[in-house]
C-alpha cells in the first residue's frame, strides 16, 4: 500500500495541534479551580474574621499604669485579671511604659492583683466591667519592707474618659418597671443612644440589623440563616 508522505505529515500536524489544544484546556482548567479556591479561601477567611469580630463587640478591656511612690513607671510587672463571676484569671505584665492591657474580656466583676519583687503586692477589688468598656485603673506600688500586700476596695471612679463608643447597661430596675412591647427582654436594646428599629430587627448608627450578633451570657443566640436574634 502506497502512502502520501504529504498526508502523513499533515495528519502528523493535525494530532500534535489537538494535543497542544487539549494542554491548553487543561491548563485553563486547572487555573479556574485555583481561582475558586482561592476565592474561597478569602471568602472563608472573611467570615472568621467578622465572625470574631462579632464575637468581640461587646467585650471590654482593662487598662492602666503602674508607678512607684515617686511617679516612675513600674516595668516587666506582673499583673492578674480575675472574673470573680468565673474564677477565671487573665495574666499580663507591664512593659516598658509601665502600662498593662487586657483586651476582649467579658463584662462582669473584677478584681486586679499587681506584684514585683521589691514592691508590695497591690489588690483593686470592687470593679464593674460594663459591655464594649474600656477601665482605665492606674496603680502605685510602694516599696516593700516586710511581707506586705495593699489591698484597694473603694468603688471605681463613674466618669470613662477612655469610652469612645455608644453602648449602655440595663439595670434591674429599669428591667422591673419599663414596660416594654411584648415583654421582650432584648428590646430593652432601644434604650441605647444610636439605637433604632429596623423593621423586626434594630440597627445601630444606621447600619442593617442583618449585621448585628446577639449573645446571652456570652453564648451565640443568632439564627443560622437569617442573622436575626433566636426566638
Amino acid at each position: 500500500m502506497m502512502v502520501d508522505s504529504g498526508e502523513l505529515d499533515a495528519a502528523w500536524s493535525a494530532a500534535k495541534i489537538n494535543q497542544w489544544r487539549l494542554a491548553k484546556m487543561r491548563r485553563n482548567v486547572v487555573r479556574e479551580v485555583w481561582k475558586l479556591v482561592a476565592a474561597g479561601a478569602v471568602a472563608l477567611l472573611i467570615g472568621f474574621g467578622s465572625a470574631a469580630l462579632a464575637q468581640n463587640a461587646g467585650a471590654g478591656t482593662i487598662t492602666g499604669t503602674l508607678i512607684d511612690a515617686t511617679g516612675a513607671v513600674i516595668p516587666d510587672a506582673a499583673v492578674v485579671i480575675r472574673n470573680v463571676d468565673t474564677g477565671t484569671d487573665r495574666t499580663t505584665a507591664t512593659n516598658n511604659a509601665g502600662i498593662y492591657i487586657a483586651a476582649f474580656l467579658q463584662p462582669g466583676n473584677y478584681e486586679i492583683t499587681a506584684s514585683k519583687t521589691g514592691f508590695a503586692s497591690i489588690v483593686r477589688k470592687n470593679l464593674t466591667l460594663q459591655v464594649g468598656q474600656t477601665l482605665r485603673m492606674d496603680l502605685s506600688m510602694p516599696l516593700q519592707s516586710v511581707e506586705q500586700a495593699v489591698t484597694i476596695t473603694s468603688e471605681a471612679p463613674l466618669l470613662d474618659l477612655e469610652k469612645t463608643e455608644s453602648s449602655q447597661v440595663v439595670s434591674s430596675h429599669l428591667v422591673d418597671n419599663l414596660p416594654i412591647i411584648g415583654r421582650r427582654w432584648d428590646n430593652f436594646v432601644l434604650l441605647t443612644p444610636g439605637v433604632t428599629t429596623d423593621g423586626g430587627l434594630v440597627s445601630y448608627r444606621g447600619i442593617s440589623g442583618l449585621y448585628n450578633n446577639n449573645s446571652v451570657d456570652g453564648a451565640n443566640n443568632n439564627q443560622a440563616f437569617f442573622s436575626e436574634a433566636r426566638g
